[in-house]
């Protein structure tokens, strides 16, 4: 998998935004806002490709989540992110 180009998160007060850099990329439907843990592991993810083994190394690396619960979560957070449109196969 692979972040869709040309999304970049700002940070608008205590949110964390994905905001597109040009108008073709634009979708005045939708914000995506970003949790904190969602904002690190968008921030930690390589440009080029990913997959679920990458996220949960993020995820344990990062909190005290057992390998298990951590796949699971990073899974949950791909399956979203992919019908959001912010990452492509």
């Amino acid at each position: 998998m692979k972040k869709i180009k040309g999304l970049v998160m700002r940070k608008l007060g205590s949110e964390k935004l994905l905001v597109a850099e040009s108008l073709d990329l634009v979708d005045f439907n939708k914000l995506i806002s970003l949790n904190d843990s969602a904002a690190y592991i968008w921030a930690s993810l390589p440009a080029t490709s990913f997959d679920t083994e990458t996220i949960t190394t993020l995820l344990t690396d990062r909190y005290d989540v057992d390998d298990k619960t951590a796949r699971k979560d990073a899974q949950a957070l791909i399956d979203v992110w992919l019908q959001a449109g912010i990452i492509e196969i």
